[in-house]
């Protein structure tokens, strides 16, 4: 039985049921993937963090400043090209597949032009080390580290127009592949060029920039190859890479489209690593315990994350489709999924807090210190998995452009000044330090979490009426 087929069967056996077994499966098949690719992406951070560590305290915070700049940057730019998954999938359920190369020709013309955009923004953020810390050796060593992450830039913005193609057929295993591929090179390129074995010079916490571009190479050449050996992808990787003329209307389409979910991006990421400039004048204890705990949110964050992407191809694919029963199964499936697994991450994460820590660090000030910002991040993970599966399925939908605004307003109209305020000043509390802050994300998260709530509930029901 093809999955349509399966899609009509489902639809009708699961209108009352909050679980859809084919849905949950399918799911599944999508996420796990996802997720064990987007968790070694974000263990290589990990790894960095860790050799940096290894290498000092102020290799460590230069790392901490120097992902303060690229983390947003570089996830904005690249993430308007993550429409090109929900693009492909909703064109495959409208029996569409012929028009998938022309898309993804014009999304690699689009990614050109982000590389360029996002090369400049690096260079002009590597300049603003010097005014938020005294330590000269600490903003240059900052700096190196994003000039290194600036070789890996096309690489990077490519990356996202390719996977697109795959995730939109559902094949998320090959991204998976490679990503743990990367995770085994990440430790020995970091031994060689942040403490300089092979014969190779120290580069220190710079080091971590060089190898990661590295790695961003070698994901990106891998699933370009991939396409061309693959049958069913062949054909479309030729019509990707074979110059042809510029479709204006197609990849005006996918920039409008894309876009506001890279200024999403930049809004939701900037605001937690502008937070991080904040706590810079406090000290590097502050800043590295600060760095710990953000890590670990991000590697917790990898599953909802996942979870949202996966959700966001399957909305599309049943829009694309006109499955209104198959998508509200779905949606009741994917909520009760996210719920189940971030509840078991939270109580992990609170039991198993000072553990985590000591994987980072040894230093008994900056582990007390984390061990309760660990606390306040488990405290948000329901909210921030809410949001984030609510702004993939939105993705799904094709409504894209509200993604911004809830953003922008939740965290920089209310988080951002919320966040200054606690952690610097006494104007509501004595100043809480970088504590300040994750109360500040528990109340964006939190605002975001309904925002999108009410905004889904409104675009389900006029998917379905054009």
């Amino acid at each position: 039985m093809n999955e349509a087929a399966q899609n009509r069967q489902s639809a009708v056996s699961s209108r009352t049921k909050w679980v859809d077994m084919h849905e949950l499966r399918r799911l599944l098949v999508l996420m796990l993937p996802l997720y064990i690719a987007n968790l070694m992406h974000i263990g290589m951070g990990v790894i960095d963090t860790i050799m940096a560590g290894v290498a000092g305290p102020v290799e460590l915070a230069a790392v901490a400043l120097g992902t303060s700049v690229t983390a947003p940057i570089m996830v904005a730019v690249g993430a308007v090209l993550t429409i090109v998954g929900p693009m492909v999938s909703r064109l495959r359920g409208a029996g569409c597949e012929g028009k998938i190369g022309l898309l993804l020709n014009n999304a690699k013309v689009l990614a050109y032009i982000l590389m360029v955009v996002e090369l400049l923004a690096l260079y002009a953020g590597s300049l603003i080390f010097p005014y938020v810390t005294d330590d000269a050796v600490l903003a240059s060593k900052a700096a190196w580290y994003v000039y290194y992450m600036m070789l890996g830039v096309p690489a990077s913005v490519m990356l996202r127009a390719v996977q697109g193609n795959f995730e939109g057929y559902g094949q998320t295993r090959p991204a998976m592949v490679l990503a743990l591929l990367g995770l085994a090179l990440n430790v020995p390129l970091d031994l060689v060029f942040v403490l300089g074995y092979c014969g190779m010079p120290a580069l220190g916490g710079a080091g971590c920039g060089l190898a990661t571009a590295l790695i961003h190479w070698m994901i990106v050449g891998g699933l370009i190859l991939l396409m061309f050996v693959s049958r069913q992808h062949r054909l479309h990787a030729l019509q990707m890479f074979t110059p042809r003329k510029v479709d204006a209307s197609l990849c005006r389409r996918i920039f409008v489209l894309g876009l506001p979910i890279g200024i999403a991006s930049l809004c939701e990421l900037g605001f937690f690593c502008v937070v991080m400039l904040i706590i810079a004048p406090l000290g590097e204890l502050m800043v590295s315990a600060q760095q710990v705990a953000i890590n670990v949110s991000g590697v917790i964050f990898m599953l909802p994350l996942s979870l949202g992407i996966a959700a966001s191809i399957r909305a599309a694919y049943h829009v694309g489709a006109r499955r209104k029963e198959a998508f509200d199964a779905m949606v009741r499936t994917v909520s009760l999924l996210a719920f189940v697994l971030v509840s078991g991450v939270m109580v992990l994460s609170i039991i198993f807090r000072r553990d985590i820590v000591m994987l980072y660090t040894d230093s008994p000030v900056v582990i007390e210190l984390a061990q309760l910002l660990i606390l306040f991040c488990a405290f948000y993970q329901l909210p921030d998995a809410t949001q984030a599966l609510f702004s993939g399925l939105l993705r799904g939908c094709h409504d894209t452009r509200i993604i911004t605004w809830i953003n922008l307003c939740c965290y920089w109209l209310v988080g951002f000044p919320l966040a200054y305020t606690l952690v610097r000043t006494d104007w509501i509390v004595p100043a809480m330090g970088p504590a300040g802050a994750w109360v500040s994300f528990i109340v964006a998260l939190t605002l975001a979490a309904i925002l999108f709530l009410i905004r889904f509930s409104r675009t389900r029901r006029k998917c379905f009426l054009q």
